[in-house]
Protein backbone atom coordinates (compact mmCIF):
# COMPACT_ATOMS: atom_id res chain seq x y z
CA UNK A 1 0.00 0.00 0.00
CA UNK A 2 2.78 2.55 0.74
CA UNK A 3 4.22 1.18 -2.93
CA UNK A 4 1.24 2.20 -4.36
CA UNK A 5 0.15 5.55 -3.04
CA UNK A 6 3.18 7.73 -4.88
CA UNK A 7 2.33 5.82 -7.94
CA UNK A 8 -1.33 6.93 -7.79
CA UNK A 9 -0.45 10.36 -6.43
CA UNK A 10 2.04 10.47 -9.53
CA UNK A 11 -0.81 8.96 -12.26
CA UNK A 12 -3.10 12.10 -10.65
CA UNK A 13 -1.04 14.62 -10.90
CA UNK A 14 0.01 13.55 -14.77
CA UNK A 15 -3.96 13.04 -15.20
CA UNK A 16 -4.25 16.45 -13.79
CA UNK A 17 -1.54 18.07 -15.89
CA UNK A 18 -2.90 16.73 -19.15
CA UNK A 19 -6.61 18.22 -18.09
CA UNK A 20 -4.98 21.50 -17.92
CA UNK A 21 -2.84 21.16 -21.18
CA UNK A 22 -5.95 20.18 -22.94
CA UNK A 23 -7.67 23.33 -21.62
CA UNK A 24 -10.41 21.81 -19.47
CA UNK A 25 -9.99 24.30 -16.91
CA UNK A 26 -10.11 27.11 -18.85
CA UNK A 27 -13.07 29.23 -17.14
CA UNK A 28 -14.55 32.50 -18.72
CA UNK A 29 -13.33 34.81 -16.45
CA UNK A 30 -15.18 38.52 -15.56
CA UNK A 31 -15.54 40.76 -18.30
CA UNK A 32 -13.84 38.22 -20.83
CA UNK A 33 -15.70 37.41 -23.86
CA UNK A 34 -18.08 34.52 -24.01
CA UNK A 35 -15.55 31.26 -24.02
CA UNK A 36 -16.43 28.14 -26.21
CA UNK A 37 -14.52 24.69 -26.06
CA UNK A 38 -16.35 22.79 -27.66
CA UNK A 39 -16.88 19.47 -27.21
CA UNK A 40 -13.74 17.26 -28.10
CA UNK A 41 -11.02 18.17 -25.27
CA UNK A 42 -8.02 20.09 -26.64
CA UNK A 43 -9.16 19.90 -30.31
CA UNK A 44 -12.26 21.88 -29.66
CA UNK A 45 -13.57 23.73 -32.97
CA UNK A 46 -10.95 22.56 -35.07
CA UNK A 47 -12.69 20.39 -37.37
CA UNK A 48 -15.34 22.63 -38.03
CA UNK A 49 -12.88 25.27 -38.33
CA UNK A 50 -10.58 23.71 -40.84
CA UNK A 51 -13.71 22.55 -43.09
CA UNK A 52 -15.90 26.03 -43.06
CA UNK A 53 -14.38 28.91 -41.17
CA UNK A 54 -16.46 31.17 -42.21
CA UNK A 55 -19.54 29.39 -41.91
CA UNK A 56 -18.41 28.50 -37.78
CA UNK A 57 -17.68 32.12 -37.05
CA UNK A 58 -20.74 32.92 -38.36
CA UNK A 59 -22.46 30.18 -35.97
CA UNK A 60 -20.86 31.45 -33.15
CA UNK A 61 -21.26 34.89 -34.01
CA UNK A 62 -24.96 34.10 -33.91
CA UNK A 63 -24.86 32.27 -30.46
CA UNK A 64 -22.51 34.61 -28.31
CA UNK A 65 -22.67 37.79 -30.16
CA UNK A 66 -19.59 40.19 -32.52
CA UNK A 67 -16.62 39.07 -29.69
CA UNK A 68 -15.95 35.58 -28.37
CA UNK A 69 -13.51 32.76 -27.72
CA UNK A 70 -13.15 29.19 -29.03
CA UNK A 71 -10.63 26.70 -29.16
CA UNK A 72 -9.08 25.29 -31.53
CA UNK A 73 -6.22 22.56 -31.71
CA UNK A 74 -5.34 23.28 -27.79
CA UNK A 75 -4.99 27.70 -28.76
CA UNK A 76 -7.55 30.00 -27.75
CA UNK A 77 -8.78 32.46 -30.08
CA UNK A 78 -11.43 35.46 -29.57
CA UNK A 79 -12.61 36.98 -32.14
CA UNK A 80 -13.53 40.51 -33.17
CA UNK A 81 -16.46 39.93 -36.00
CA UNK A 82 -17.47 43.80 -35.58
CA UNK A 83 -15.26 45.78 -37.74
CA UNK A 84 -16.29 48.93 -35.90
CA UNK A 85 -14.55 47.33 -32.50
CA UNK A 86 -10.99 46.85 -33.59
CA UNK A 87 -9.40 50.39 -33.03
CA UNK A 88 -10.74 50.37 -29.32
CA UNK A 89 -9.01 46.47 -29.17
CA UNK A 90 -5.92 47.84 -31.03
CA UNK A 91 -5.39 51.02 -28.53
CA UNK A 92 -5.50 48.75 -25.04
CA UNK A 93 -2.33 48.77 -23.33
CA UNK A 94 0.19 46.30 -24.18
CA UNK A 95 -0.18 44.80 -20.94
CA UNK A 96 -3.84 43.53 -21.90
CA UNK A 97 -2.64 42.37 -25.16
CA UNK A 98 0.51 42.29 -26.42
CA UNK A 99 0.91 41.74 -30.12
CA UNK A 100 4.70 40.93 -29.89
CA UNK A 101 3.80 38.22 -28.54
CA UNK A 102 1.62 36.70 -30.44
CA UNK A 103 2.99 37.88 -33.48
CA UNK A 104 6.91 36.25 -32.80
CA UNK A 105 4.44 32.82 -32.80
CA UNK A 106 2.68 33.37 -35.69
CA UNK A 107 5.87 33.82 -37.79
CA UNK A 108 7.74 30.91 -35.97
CA UNK A 109 4.77 29.16 -37.14
CA UNK A 110 4.09 30.23 -40.80
CA UNK A 111 7.29 31.71 -41.97
CA UNK A 112 9.52 29.47 -39.87
CA UNK A 113 11.45 32.30 -38.90
CA UNK A 114 12.33 33.79 -35.44
CA UNK A 115 12.03 37.98 -35.17
CA UNK A 116 14.71 39.29 -33.51
CA UNK A 117 14.71 42.91 -31.69
CA UNK A 118 17.57 43.38 -34.43
CA UNK A 119 14.99 42.77 -37.23
CA UNK A 120 13.00 45.39 -35.63
CA UNK A 121 15.34 48.02 -35.63
CA UNK A 122 16.30 47.79 -38.75
CA UNK A 123 13.33 47.28 -40.31
CA UNK A 124 12.24 50.68 -38.97
CA UNK A 125 15.50 52.00 -40.28
CA UNK A 126 15.15 50.62 -44.01
CA UNK A 127 11.21 51.71 -43.89
CA UNK A 128 11.84 55.95 -42.21
CA UNK A 129 14.76 55.56 -45.65
CA UNK A 130 12.92 54.80 -48.33
CA UNK A 131 9.16 55.00 -47.51
CA UNK A 132 8.79 58.23 -46.50
CA UNK A 133 10.60 61.62 -47.94
CA UNK A 134 12.64 61.26 -51.37
CA UNK A 135 12.99 57.46 -50.81
CA UNK A 136 9.20 57.46 -51.03
CA UNK A 137 9.64 59.47 -54.49
CA UNK A 138 12.10 57.56 -56.44
CA UNK A 139 9.58 53.88 -55.12
CA UNK A 140 6.22 55.61 -56.09
CA UNK A 141 8.16 56.40 -59.71
CA UNK A 142 9.19 52.68 -60.05
CA UNK A 143 5.81 51.33 -59.09
CA UNK A 144 4.67 54.12 -61.59
CA UNK A 145 6.54 52.02 -64.08
CA UNK A 146 5.55 48.60 -63.26
CA UNK A 147 2.17 49.82 -63.73
CA UNK A 148 2.56 51.09 -66.99
CA UNK A 149 4.03 47.89 -68.18
CA UNK A 150 1.55 45.54 -66.97
CA UNK A 151 -1.36 47.25 -67.82
CA UNK A 152 -0.90 48.98 -70.82
CA UNK A 153 1.91 46.46 -72.74
CA UNK A 154 -0.64 45.43 -75.04
CA UNK A 155 -2.55 48.89 -75.94
CA UNK A 156 -1.70 50.36 -79.42
CA UNK A 157 0.23 46.98 -79.95
CA UNK A 158 -2.53 45.45 -83.14
CA UNK A 159 -4.53 46.29 -85.19
CA UNK A 160 -9.12 46.04 -85.39
CA UNK A 161 -11.65 45.59 -82.06
CA UNK A 162 -9.28 43.38 -79.13
CA UNK A 163 -11.26 41.46 -76.88
CA UNK A 164 -12.17 42.33 -73.63
CA UNK A 165 -10.74 40.11 -70.79
CA UNK A 166 -13.35 40.02 -67.53
CA UNK A 167 -12.35 39.45 -64.11
CA UNK A 168 -13.89 41.06 -60.65
CA UNK A 169 -13.08 44.04 -59.77
CA UNK A 170 -11.46 42.87 -56.09
CA UNK A 171 -9.16 40.52 -58.31
CA UNK A 172 -7.71 42.20 -60.87
CA UNK A 173 -6.98 45.32 -58.45
CA UNK A 174 -5.04 42.85 -56.27
CA UNK A 175 -2.96 41.04 -59.29
CA UNK A 176 -2.10 44.68 -60.67
CA UNK A 177 -0.99 45.95 -57.43
CA UNK A 178 0.45 42.58 -55.97
CA UNK A 179 2.71 42.02 -59.18
CA UNK A 180 3.58 46.21 -59.62
CA UNK A 181 4.78 45.99 -56.02
CA UNK A 182 6.54 42.94 -56.28
CA UNK A 183 8.49 44.28 -59.12
CA UNK A 184 8.87 47.47 -57.19
CA UNK A 185 10.14 45.59 -54.26
CA UNK A 186 12.40 43.02 -55.70
CA UNK A 187 13.69 44.73 -59.00
CA UNK A 188 12.89 44.07 -62.90
CA UNK A 189 14.54 41.18 -65.51
CA UNK A 190 17.84 42.75 -66.96
CA UNK A 191 17.32 43.86 -70.90
CA UNK A 192 20.70 41.91 -71.30
CA UNK A 193 19.76 39.04 -70.10
CA UNK A 194 16.68 38.89 -72.14
CA UNK A 195 18.54 40.26 -75.35
CA UNK A 196 16.04 43.01 -75.38
CA UNK A 197 13.79 45.40 -73.20
CA UNK A 198 10.58 43.99 -74.50
CA UNK A 199 11.26 40.51 -73.62
CA UNK A 200 12.38 41.77 -70.23
CA UNK A 201 9.64 43.39 -69.35
CA UNK A 202 7.10 40.45 -70.86
CA UNK A 203 9.59 37.98 -68.68
CA UNK A 204 8.46 40.13 -65.73
CA UNK A 205 4.70 40.06 -66.50
CA UNK A 206 5.09 36.31 -66.63
CA UNK A 207 7.05 35.70 -63.96
CA UNK A 208 5.09 38.21 -61.62
CA UNK A 209 2.00 36.59 -62.72
CA UNK A 210 3.22 33.25 -61.55
CA UNK A 211 4.29 34.61 -58.48
CA UNK A 212 1.03 36.08 -57.62
CA UNK A 213 -1.16 32.48 -58.14
CA UNK A 214 1.16 30.99 -56.08
CA UNK A 215 0.77 33.55 -53.92
CA UNK A 216 -2.95 33.46 -53.59
CA UNK A 217 -2.82 29.80 -53.25
CA UNK A 218 -1.09 30.02 -49.87
CA UNK A 219 -2.82 32.67 -49.14
CA UNK A 220 -6.42 30.67 -49.11
CA UNK A 221 -4.77 28.36 -46.76
CA UNK A 222 -3.20 31.06 -44.60
CA UNK A 223 -5.84 31.13 -41.75
CA UNK A 224 -5.42 27.50 -41.20
CA UNK A 225 -2.28 27.67 -40.91
CA UNK A 226 -2.32 29.97 -38.20
CA UNK A 227 -4.56 28.14 -36.33
CA UNK A 228 -3.09 25.05 -36.79
CA UNK A 229 -5.80 23.08 -38.44
CA UNK A 230 -4.42 22.13 -41.49
CA UNK A 231 -5.23 18.79 -43.04
CA UNK A 232 -2.20 16.19 -43.89
CA UNK A 233 -3.04 17.12 -47.36
CA UNK A 234 -3.27 20.79 -46.94
CA UNK A 235 0.19 20.87 -44.90
CA UNK A 236 1.98 19.03 -47.48
CA UNK A 237 0.65 21.45 -50.08
CA UNK A 238 0.90 24.52 -47.92
CA UNK A 239 4.80 23.67 -47.29
CA UNK A 240 5.52 22.93 -51.35
CA UNK A 241 3.70 26.49 -52.11
CA UNK A 242 6.20 27.80 -49.00
CA UNK A 243 9.43 26.23 -50.59
CA UNK A 244 8.01 27.57 -54.20
CA UNK A 245 7.29 31.09 -52.81
CA UNK A 246 11.09 31.21 -51.18
CA UNK A 247 12.61 30.27 -54.55
CA UNK A 248 10.96 32.92 -56.34
CA UNK A 249 12.24 35.23 -53.44
CA UNK A 250 15.15 33.97 -53.12
CA UNK A 251 18.49 36.99 -52.15
CA UNK A 252 20.56 34.93 -54.95
CA UNK A 253 17.56 35.39 -57.52
CA UNK A 254 17.33 38.54 -56.54
CA UNK A 255 21.01 40.46 -56.25
CA UNK A 256 20.52 39.30 -60.13
CA UNK A 257 18.01 41.84 -61.31
CA UNK A 258 18.04 45.38 -61.98
CA UNK A 259 16.08 48.08 -60.01
CA UNK A 260 16.39 46.64 -57.23
CA UNK A 261 14.50 49.06 -54.12
CA UNK A 262 16.78 49.83 -51.65
CA UNK A 263 14.47 48.90 -48.92
CA UNK A 264 15.37 45.31 -49.71
CA UNK A 265 19.24 45.65 -50.46
CA UNK A 266 19.95 47.68 -47.46
CA UNK A 267 18.17 44.39 -45.70
CA UNK A 268 19.61 41.97 -47.56
CA UNK A 269 22.91 43.73 -46.63
CA UNK A 270 22.35 44.21 -43.12
CA UNK A 271 21.59 40.74 -42.26
CA UNK A 272 24.50 39.33 -44.61
CA UNK A 273 26.56 41.43 -42.18
CA UNK A 274 25.70 39.69 -39.28
CA UNK A 275 25.95 36.08 -40.71
CA UNK A 276 22.05 35.19 -41.37
CA UNK A 277 22.92 32.30 -43.52
CA UNK A 278 20.97 33.09 -47.27
CA UNK A 279 18.42 30.04 -46.53
CA UNK A 280 17.49 32.17 -43.40
CA UNK A 281 17.48 35.18 -45.91
CA UNK A 282 14.90 33.53 -48.50
CA UNK A 283 12.47 32.68 -45.34
CA UNK A 284 12.62 36.56 -43.91
CA UNK A 285 12.17 38.05 -47.02
CA UNK A 286 8.64 35.92 -47.53
CA UNK A 287 7.87 37.38 -44.40
CA UNK A 288 8.08 40.94 -45.66
CA UNK A 289 6.12 39.77 -48.77
CA UNK A 290 3.03 40.23 -47.45
CA UNK A 291 3.05 43.53 -47.28
CA UNK A 292 3.62 43.86 -51.04
CA UNK A 293 -0.61 44.43 -51.24
CA UNK A 294 -1.40 45.17 -47.78
CA UNK A 295 -4.00 47.38 -47.42
CA UNK A 296 -5.52 46.85 -50.70
CA UNK A 297 -8.20 44.41 -49.25
CA UNK A 298 -8.34 47.66 -46.83
CA UNK A 299 -9.23 50.64 -49.15
CA UNK A 300 -11.90 48.27 -51.23
CA UNK A 301 -13.60 48.34 -48.07
CA UNK A 302 -13.93 51.65 -47.26
CA UNK A 303 -16.57 53.52 -49.07
CA UNK A 304 -14.11 56.35 -50.11
CA UNK A 305 -12.38 54.34 -52.46
CA UNK A 306 -14.91 52.12 -53.15
CA UNK A 307 -16.75 54.62 -55.02
CA UNK A 308 -13.93 55.65 -56.69
CA UNK A 309 -12.93 52.20 -58.13
CA UNK A 310 -16.58 51.65 -58.95
CA UNK A 311 -16.35 55.22 -60.71
CA UNK A 312 -13.13 54.40 -62.50
CA UNK A 313 -14.64 50.77 -63.03
CA UNK A 314 -17.84 52.27 -65.20
CA UNK A 315 -15.53 54.94 -67.46
CA UNK A 316 -13.54 52.44 -68.68
CA UNK A 317 -16.45 51.05 -70.67
CA UNK A 318 -16.54 54.07 -72.68
CA UNK A 319 -12.95 55.55 -72.44
CA UNK A 320 -11.04 55.54 -75.45
CA UNK A 321 -7.96 53.09 -75.51
CA UNK A 322 -5.51 55.69 -76.63
CA UNK A 323 -5.87 57.82 -73.74
CA UNK A 324 -2.84 57.73 -71.70
CA UNK A 325 -3.21 56.53 -67.83
CA UNK A 326 -3.25 59.50 -65.03
CA UNK A 327 -1.89 59.30 -61.99
CA UNK A 328 -2.28 61.46 -58.85
CA UNK A 329 -0.81 61.27 -55.57
CA UNK A 330 -4.03 62.04 -53.92
CA UNK A 331 -6.24 58.68 -53.53
CA UNK A 332 -9.61 60.58 -53.41
CA UNK A 333 -9.24 62.30 -56.72
CA UNK A 334 -11.05 60.39 -59.33
CA UNK A 335 -9.39 59.71 -62.44
CA UNK A 336 -8.46 56.85 -65.34
CA UNK A 337 -6.24 54.74 -62.81
CA UNK A 338 -7.18 51.52 -64.40
CA UNK A 339 -6.94 51.12 -68.18
CA UNK A 340 -7.34 47.65 -69.39
CA UNK A 341 -9.82 46.20 -66.52
CA UNK A 342 -12.80 44.91 -65.88
CA UNK A 343 -16.07 45.85 -67.14
CA UNK A 344 -17.92 44.60 -64.51
CA UNK A 345 -17.84 47.38 -61.79
CA UNK A 346 -20.30 45.92 -59.22
CA UNK A 347 -18.90 42.80 -58.45
CA UNK A 348 -19.05 40.88 -55.30
CA UNK A 349 -17.36 42.25 -52.51
CA UNK A 350 -15.89 40.74 -49.73
CA UNK A 351 -17.48 42.13 -46.52
CA UNK A 352 -16.43 39.64 -43.92
CA UNK A 353 -14.16 40.80 -41.28
CA UNK A 354 -12.59 39.55 -38.08
CA UNK A 355 -9.36 40.03 -35.72
CA UNK A 356 -8.03 37.51 -32.90
CA UNK A 357 -5.60 36.99 -30.74
CA UNK A 358 -4.72 33.60 -30.09
CA UNK A 359 -3.37 32.67 -26.59
CA UNK A 360 -2.37 28.82 -25.17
Amino acid sequence: MAVLLPILVGLLVSLLGCLYLLGMFRKRQPNEPPLDKGFIPWLGYGLDFRNNSAELLKRMQKKHGDIFTIQLAGYFFTFIMDPLSFSPVVKEARSKLDYNEIAQEVVARVFDYHVSDKDHKMLEKASTKYLMGDGLILMTQAMMENLQNLMLHNVGSGSGERKWHEDGLFNYSYNIVFRAGYLTLFGNEPAKKRESMDLAKQHDRDHSEELFYEFRKYGRLFPRVIYAVLSPKCEIEAERLKRRIWNFLSVKKTMEKENISGWISDQCQYRLEYGVPEYMQDRVTFLRSPGIAGGVAWKLRHRAWRDDVIYVGRSLTSASEDAEVRTSRDPGQRGEYLRRGSRKADDVWDTSSSAYSGSN
